[in-house]
């Protein structure tokens, strides 16, 4: 009987082994193509936020040289009619003059924000000062502080900067934030970006209908952002604060 089972034994095995042997085969070749699948699609992130990026920068750049030219030939149509008017007219041209100086620097602050030159230059202390600038408008205050001595490698910021950005405008927006503090830190072998903002019933509300890290367009963005930095995202509430964490492992860290 023991013979008698063992060759049944031998015989399932080579019945059955061909099959097995295919099985491994099919999950190793899958393997292999979600793994070029998933480069694959990481190379179609970066090649598309690249192109945004470098339209942005690029608008930027046309606005900020057509706005200097045009600057410099209304002003000298100014001063060409200043010399020729006196009294309620002049009057009305320094009006018109201040007017356009309001607009030129609004206009220029816009430019500025679109692609700031902090960013351009990969000074990242100044990118988010500018960044927490830009936000705080009206009831809204948003302030940036830091207290790390390194930061990560390579081009982390720019996909960074852009993701905090929308991740401050969505605790505006669904959060009804109006305090905002971003913080910069380095500790525990990792680096942090933290953002900060009181926990009221609407943050809840919005954090609790459903997870933030697959809720519309702009969480997405932010996720597919972060995950091209070589970054991951932390939502927690704590003494009635909610705390967004952009955490950095520590061997993407250089000291500066």
């Amino acid at each position: 009987m023991s013979i008698s089972g063992d060759s049944l034994l031998i015989s399932l095995t080579l019945i059955l082994l061909p099959s097995l042997l295919t099985l491994l085969g099919v999950i190793i070749y899958s393997y292999i193509v979600i793994k070029r699948y998933k480069h694959a699609l990481s190379r179609l992130f970066r090649s598309s936020f690249r192109g945004v990026d470098s339209e942005r920068k690029r608008i930027a750049s046309e606005l900020h040289d057509y706005l200097a030219v045009h600057t410099i030939s209304f002003n000298e149509d100014i001063n060409l009619l200043k010399s020729t008017l006196n009294g309620h007219d002049l009057k009305n041209l320094q009006k018109l003059e201040n007017n356009f100086n309001l607009f030129k620097h609004q206009t220029h602050q816009i430019v500025e924000y679109m692609y700031p030159k902090s960013l351009v230059d990969l000074d990242w202390k100044a990118s988010f000062k500018q960044l927490a600038n830009e936000l705080t408008m009206g009831r809204i205050n948003v302030e940036f502080e830091s207290f790390a001595s390194s930061s990560p490698k390579n081009d982390w910021i720019f996909h960074t900067y852009w993701a905090i950005k929308e991740i401050v405008t969505n605790a505006i927006r669904h959060g009804n934030a109006e305090n905002i503090q971003i913080t910069a830190t380095d500790e525990d072998n990792l680096f942090i970006l933290a953002i900060h903002y009181l926990a009221s019933d609407e943050a809840k509300n919005w954090i609790d209908s459903k997870p933030i890290s697959n809720a519309g367009l702009g969480n997405l963005i932010i996720q597919d952002r972060l995950s091209i930095a070589g970054a991951k995202m932390k939502i927690e509430i704590i003494d009635g604060v909610v705390t967004q964490s952009i955490i950095f492992k520590n061997e993407d860290i250089n000291i500066r």
